[in-house]
């Protein structure tokens, strides 16, 4: 074998290494981008149904079976929560959308298959409701209005970043 020879040898062993590495590369990037996405996709299926859960309670602890009828009647800021008689840990018992304040999920536990693997994800959560102003809902009001936001953040350790989304929920009567 001469030398010309020897050269194409060990050039084409070469480019098949780079082209076995490129090809490797691109199967953990893939496979990394589809366990990302699954971790999305949960995270944003777990804030949806907390979000539905709280829109499907009344809008207030004093609308609850009565109209108000001015702003100032409605639950003060710094009342925001549960109320006597309710847990944190059975929010299936809370009466009003603004029972969600500061409520924390316990972990919520998935498992994600991933390359025949089964990995456990624990998917945790924190919300806030706010009081918003009618004009602009991104700014938090200091006094009750007929506008509430609810705000989701979901949170596990295999996201790179955390979920979140929100909603505002309005108050509506008719006379």
């Amino acid at each position: 074998m001469g030398t010309g020879q020897m050269m194409l040898t060990v050039g084409a062993m070469l480019l098949l290494a780079m082209t076995i590495l490129t090809v490797n590369r691109g199967f953990l990037t893939t496979d990394s981008s589809m366990m990302q996405n699954r971790y999305d996709i949960m995270s944003v299926s777990l804030a949806t149904s907390l979000i539905e859960a709280a829109i499907r309670l009344p809008f207030d602890n004093k609308t609850d079976g009565a109209a108000v009828t001015s702003p100032s009647s409605l639950t003060s800021v710094s009342a925001l929560g549960i109320e006597t008689g309710e847990s944190r840990n059975l929010p299936g018992d809370f009466n009003d959308f603004d029972d969600y304040n500061c409520y924390k999920t316990n972990p919520k536990i998935d498992t994600v298959s991933y390359s025949g693997t089964n990995r456990t994800a624990f998917f945790s959560s924190l919300i806030r409701v706010d009081y918003v102003s009618a004009n602009d809902p991104s700014v938090i009001s200091t006094v009750p209005t007929y506008h509430k936001r609810i705000l989701v953040k979901v949170f596990t350790p295999g996201l790179q970043d955390t979920i979140s989304m929100s909603t505002v929920y309005s108050y509506w009567y008719f006379r």
